[in-house]
């Protein structure tokens, strides 16, 4: 079978983090074909800023330019809020294996998504911890990968990453203050969002 990776989000920007764990996710699962799908609208989050889906799209172009995926628009054209399911419905074939990538915080909430039942029988789920988690948060990880297997069905791992400890959010608020990003942000990712005036407010 082909193997799919996926590896969706907001990507409101992109960062090194999201960077590091796409390359990790390469290196272990080896897939036939990666898909970064950035969301129009995600259910579980509200997106601030200025960035259009077509400035995140882009933005995903710039910063995943060296590493050997697909930047797909199929959320965007789809539009509304971008339901995991509805990816994975539309990519489900017999003869391709789906893999979706998870960070922590969406694997410990991942039985919480809608339709998450089938979710979990559409595609096998790969997940990363932060090196800095806490011990109960590793605890909490896998007593959540068992409970998943146990109570759903699930095909669930871990890959080890050696992680950037950023977010998004924490990103926009530097660019709102001008601060640098040059350990966080690849410079043509920050030279774009300075051309396009994004996260100014």
């Amino acid at each position: 079978m082909k193997r799919i990776g996926i590896f969706g989000g907001s990507f409101s920007p992109p960062h090194k983090g999201h960077f590091r764990a796409i390359s990790a996710f390469l290196a272990s699962e080896e897939p036939d074909e990666m898909l970064v799908i950035p969301a129009h609208t995600p259910p579980h989050k509200m997106l601030k800023g200025d960035a259009s889906p077509a400035d995140r799209m882009e933005m995903c172009r710039i910063a995943f330019s060296e590493l050997p995926v697909t930047i797909s628009d199929m959320e965007l054209l789809r539009g509304g809020t971008s339901y995991t399911v509805l990816t994975l419905r539309e990519l489900k074939r017999e003869d391709k294996c789906l893999i979706l990538l998870c960070g922590t915080d969406m694997f410990l909430t991942l039985d919480t998504w809608y339709s998450a039942r089938e979710i979990f029988s559409l595609a096998e789920i790969v997940y990363m911890r932060r090196e800095e988690d806490a011990d109960a948060v590793r605890d909490a990880l896998a007593a959540t990968a068992a409970r998943y297997r146990r109570d759903y069905g699930a095909t669930v791992r871990e890959i080890l990453c050696d992680p950037l400890e950023i977010s998004s959010t924490d990103i926009r608020r530097m660019l709102a203050e001008n601060e640098p990003t040059d350990r966080y942000l690849d410079a043509r990712v920050r030279e774009y969002i300075d051309r396009c005036n994004l996260y100014r407010t």
